[in-house]
C-alpha cells in the first residue's frame, strides 16, 4: 500500500512542483524582464478603456461573478459540491479530484506569491484589494478550479452530447466571466488572469489523472461492496478470470489494483491469463471456462473483447470488460465506463444483458484471387466493413493511436478520401441485389462511433438484426452532406432501388437484416471490430441473436 500511496503522491507532488517554478518563472519574467514591452504595455491602455466604461448595471454584474469567486464562496461551494457527488456517485474519487483541483490551484497560487510581486493596475478599484500581489490572480484561478473541475464530474455522467456541451459551456462561461470581472473591477492585468487560467487548467489536468484516470489508485467501494458481493456457482466466493492484453495495459501494475480490489469486496482472487499473437484471447479464455470462474473480465482493445465474446458464445457465463483499446465501441454502446475502478464495479456489481453477436461467415474470408483463406467463423460485437473504414484502421500507426487514441484513425482517413470508389452489390436477407458505387459498406451491432458519432441511428445490439450503412459521398457536396448527417443523427430508411440519377444525393444509405451479402469487383480492404483481416471481393455476415451475456452498469 505504501508503495502505491507514494505513486499516487508522485503523480501530483511533482507535476504540481513543476507547474509552480514555471509560473515563478512566468511572473519574474512578466514583472522584471518584460516590463514596459509590448504587449504588456498595451494593457495599461485596456484597462484604462475597461475604467472609462464602467456603468452602474456592469458594476453589478461583475461584482456578482467576483463575489462568485471569493475564498467564502470557493470553500462552501466546494463542501456542498463533494458532499452531493459522494451521494450521487457513491464514490470518494469524485470529491476528492474536486477539493484536490481547488486545493491544489491554491497551493500553486500562494506558493508564487512567495516569489513574485507585482503592482495592481493603475486605475481606480471597484473593491478593496487584498495585501497579495496582483499575479496571479487567485480569483480566477479558484473559480477555474471550481466550476471547471464541476464541468468534468458532471459531463463524465451525461450521455447526451447536447448535455455534454451545455455543461461546459455555462460552467465554463463562469470562469472566464470571472477573469473579465477582475479586469473590469481594476484588480488585476490581463496577463495576471490569463496566467490563473493556464496554471488551473493544468492543476485540473494533474488531478484528473491521479484520480479520475484508469490509472489512478484509489476510488472503489471497499467494505461496503465486500458486504454486497455476490456468491458463487458453488456456493462460495465468486471468482472471476481475466482476460488481458498486455500491449493495452500494464499487467504488474493493474494486476495488484485489481487483485486488491477484488479482495476487497469479497471476491476470491482472479485467474489472470494474456492474451498472445498465437492465441488473441479465444483459448486463455476457453481455459478460464474449464477452471469454472464465475466471470470473464476481458481488459482489453475491441480485438481482445471479440475473441473472448466468441469463446464465451452460446454459455451462460458474462463478460465484463475493461476497455483499454483505442476504440472501445462496444464499452462506448453499452455505457460502460473506461475507468478501472468503475468498470470492476460493473463487473461485480452490474447486471446482465443478453446481446447479439455478428458472425462473418468462413467463405466470406476465402478470396481466389489472393488464396487468403479461414477456417472458421469470425464473430464480431460491434462492426464489420469493407473499404474506406478497413484502409483506415489497417494504416493508423500504432504509435500514434497509442499516444493520441481514436484521432488516430481521421489522420489515417485523411490518407485515403481520394481513393477510388468501388463498385458494390449489396444483398440483405432474400431481398434483390442492390448495385452502388460507394466508398465502404458497414455492418453493424451497435451504432455509435467515437465521439458519440451515430453512424448507425437505431441500431441496438439486442434487437436480433444487423444495421447496414453504404457510404457513398461525391465529391465535397457530398462530403458534406454525409458529415451534417452523421453529425445530426439522422437516419434514412430509402427504397431498395434508388434512381442512378438519385445516388449522388444520398451519400448515406440504411438497412436492416439478418444476414447480408456485400460483394465487390476488386479484392477491398476488410475489418471486424477495428482488425484488418485482409483484402477480399466478399463480405458475408449473419446475425446470432442474444448469443452472449455481458455485464453492464
Amino acid at each position: 500500500m505504501l508503495t502505491e500511496a507514494g505513486r499516487f503522491l508522485r503523480r501530483i507532488v511533482l507535476p504540481l512542483a513543476i507547474l509552480t517554478f514555471v509560473m515563478v518563472g512566468l511572473g519574474l519574467l512578466v514583472t522584471r524582464t518584460l516590463d514596459g514591452v509590448w504587449p504588456f504595455t498595451a494593457e495599461d491602455d485596456l484597462e484604462r478603456t475597461l475604467a472609462e466604461h464602467r456603468s452602474g448595471t456592469w458594476n453589478d454584474v461583475t461584482h456578482a461573478f467576483s463575489t462568485l469567486a471569493d475564498t467564502g464562496v470557493i470553500i462552501a461551494t466546494t463542501l456542498v459540491a463533494m458532499v452531493l457527488i459522494r451521494i450521487v456517485g457513491r464514490s470518494w474519487r469524485g470529491p476528492l479530484f474536486l477539493a484536490g483541483a481547488v486545493a491544489g490551484q491554491a497551493l500553486v497560487f500562494w506558493l508564487v506569491q512567495l516569489f513574485v510581486s507585482r503592482d495592481r493596475p493603475g486605475v481606480p478599484r471597484l473593491e478593496q484589494a487584498a495585501a497579495t500581489s496582483s499575479f496571479p490572480s487567485g480569483h480566477t484561478g479558484a473559480a477555474f478550479a471550481l466550476y471547471g473541475g464541476l464541468a468534468v464530474l458532471l459531463a463524465g455522467r451525461l450521455r447526451p452530447r447536447a448535455a455534454v456541451v451545455s455543461v461546459w459551456v455555462l460552467l465554463g462561461a463562469i470562469p472566464l466571466a470571472v477573469a473579465g470581472s477582475r479586469m473590469y473591477r481594476g484588480m488585476h492585468h490581463p496577463s495576471d488572469v490569463l496566467s490563473s487560467l493556464l496554471y488551473a487548467g493544468v492543476v485540473l489536468v494533474v488531478m484528473n489523472r491521479a484520480l479520475l484516470s484508469p490509472k489512478s489508485i484509489w476510488g472503489y467501494r471497499g467494505r461496503r461492496a465486500r458486504r454486497e458481493a455476490p456468491t458463487g456457482a458453488d456456493g462460495g466466493r465468486p471468482r472471476a478470470a481475466v482476460v488481458v492484453n498486455p500491449i493495452k495495459l500494464d499487467v504488474a501494475e493493474s494486476r495488484t489494483r485489481i487483485d486488491r480490489i477484488m479482495h476487497d469486496t469479497g471476491w476470491a482472487e482472479p485467474l489472470w491469463l494474456e492474451t498472445t499473437v498465437l492465441d488473441p484471447g479465444a483459448g486463455v479464455t476457453a481455459k478460464a471456462l474449464a477452471e469454472g470462474v464465475d466471470l470473464v473480465i476481458a481488459a482489453g482493445g475491441d480485438g481482445t473483447i471479440r475473441e473472448c465474446a466468441g469463446a464465451l458464445a452460446g454459455t451462460d457465463t458474462p463478460l465484463a470488460v475493461i476497455p483499454a483499446g483505442t476504440g472501445n465501441l462496444l464499452a462506448r454502446n453499452l455505457g460502460l465506463p473506461i475507468d478501472i475502478a468503475d468498470a470492476l464495479h460493473v463487473a461485480m456489481h452490474g447486471r446482465d444483458r443478453r446481446i447479439d453477436l455478428g458472425m462473418v461467415e468462413a467463405n466470406a474470408d476465402a478470396d481466389g484471387d489472393s488464396g487468403a483463406g479461414e477456417a472458421e467463423s469470425r464473430c464480431f460485437t460491434a462492426m464489420a466493413g469493407i473499404g474506406l473504414d478497413a484502409a483506415m484502421v489497417a494504416d493508423a500507426p500504432d504509435a500514434l493511436k497509442k499516444k493520441v487514441g481514436w484521432p488516430a484513425y481521421v489522420v489515417s482517413g485523411a490518407r485515403h478520401l481520394r481513393d477510388r470508389r468501388m463498385r458494390v452489390t449489396l444483398t440483405v436477407d432474400d431481398g434483390e441485389p442492390i448495385r452502388r458505387r460507394a466508398r465502404m459498406v458497414l455492418v453493424g451491432n451497435v451504432g455509435a462511433l467515437q465521439a458519440g458519432m451515430q453512424l448507425l441511428p437505431g441500431a441496438a445490439p439486442d434487437d436480433g438484426l444487423l444495421d447496414v450503412v453504404v457510404f457513398a459521398p461525391y465529391g465535397m457536396t457530398g462530403w458534406a452532406h454525409a458529415t451534417v448527417r452523421v453529425i445530426g443523427r439522422r437516419r434514412d430508411q430509402e427504397p431498395a432501388v434508388v434512381p442512378v440519377k438519385q445516388q449522388r444525393l444520398r451519400p448515406i444509405e440504411h438497412f436492416t437484416g439478418r444476414t447480408v451479402l456485400i460483394e465487390t469487383d476488386r479484392p477491398e480492404p476488410r475489418e471486424v471490430d477495428g482488425d484488418p483481416i485482409g483484402p477480399g471481393t466478399r463480405l458475408a455476415v449473419r446475425v446470432r441473436p442474444g448469443a452472449l451475456t455481458v455485464r453492464v452498469p
